[in-house]
């Protein structure tokens, strides 16, 4: 991925390719195709972070978000869409449910990014 954060968070860019996802649909299913034992690195890395990140994200522009920035935001999206199986202490990713994950549909900003 060619896509790099700011240089102040070098340290998370080993993590830009797998977690800098774009919509929440990507998201979602990202974080179905892993093991709460998987999730763990990456959540630790940007817990350890989020306070730097929030006062830098504060601080941009959301409506014009481009570059570096919107990389970093996309990192923390996936960072707070993947925090509960952790912090609810839960065994799996996701919660049993009867409805195919498959079958849910995404609209809006939730399905693509609007520029």
């Amino acid at each position: 991925m060619s896509a790099k954060l700011p240089p102040e968070f070098a340290d998370l860019e080993q993590w830009v390719a797998a977690w800098a996802l774009p919509t929440e649909k990507a998201r979602y299913f990202a974080l179905l195709g892993r093991s709460v034992e998987e999730l763990r690195p990456f959540y630790d890395a940007m817990l350890a972070r989020s306070p730097q990140i929030i006062a830098y994200l504060s601080k941009q522009p959301a409506a014009v978000m481009t570059g570096p920035a919107q990389v970093l935001y996309d990192l923390m999206l996936t960072f707070v869409e993947t925090a509960h199986p952790i912090e609810l202490k839960w065994q799996t990713t996701d919660i049993e449910t009867p409805v195919d994950p498959a079958r849910l549909q995404f609209h809006g900003p939730s399905a693509e990014r609007y520029t």
